[in-house]
């Protein structure tokens, strides 16, 4: 595939897979290193791309701790990835049902809502997010992967940045990035996000795509 091909690719490419893998280094994915603690498991699953086996993790959690608000939002996370978009809101909502200032299970909604392509309710659900906990970089994110879906580049990038302000570790936000950089020929931008993606990521699903990329870049 051809660079300027491949930096059209970018919008396509923020997928479910991509709005839920924000949370830092991913794990080895050997079974020996899982935590015993079912809560902590199931987050190590969902770096390791284990979606069914972190949903069956925050299962337990919930039989134990019915209340647990993370334990909703991370399980509504995996659902999503599953593709399980009505379960996941029922996730997201009896979060909300307990907390209704609890911005995680809105900005949970608003994935949802991006996997449904629903833009402008997923940009209401960031706004509420965004409300209880302005300095969220996760809201920041979504809010800039709607802009990509929408095709307005240069919000996505300022989107991006800003959730990198907050967290320089999240690994999504220099993928996008940097391929949002491609896209307007700031190839030494691009170079440098894609670069971190990388090195934050290296056994992310579009790693391969990534090295290839910059092979070409350089």
């Amino acid at each position: 595939m051809d660079q300027k091909r491949q930096s059209k690719k970018w919008i396509a490419r923020v997928t479910v897979l991509g709005i839920l893998l924000v949370l830092g280094i991913f794990l080895s994915g050997r079974a020996q290193d899982l935590p015993e603690d079912p809560y902590e498991r199931g987050l190590a699953l969902l770096r390791q791309f284990k979606y069914g086996e972190a949903k069956a993790s925050f299962d337990q959690v919930l039989r134990q701790h019915p209340k647990h608000l993370n334990a909703f939002y991370q399980r509504g996370r995996a659902l999503v990835a599953l593709g399980q978009y009505d379960t996941a809101l029922a996730d997201f909502d009896r979060a909300i049902q307990l907390n209704a200032e609890f911005a995680p299970a809105y900005i949970g909604r608003a994935m949802v809502a991006i996997g449904r392509k629903d833009y402008t309710a997923a940009m209401q659900h960031l706004a509420k997010a965004q409300s209880i906990e302005p300095g969220n970089p996760e809201a920041f994110y979504q809010k800039g992967v709607v802009f990509g879906y929408q095709n307005n580049i240069n919000e996505a990038i300022n989107s991006f940045k800003r959730c990198l302000e907050i967290k320089p570790d999240h690994a999504y936000a220099h993928y996008q990035v940097g391929l949002a950089y491609n896209q307007i020929r700031r190839i030494d931008l691009a170079i440098e996000h894609l670069d971190k993606f990388l090195y934050l990521a290296p056994a992310a699903p579009e790693a391969e795509q990534v090295r290839r990329l910059l092979s070409s870049l350089r």
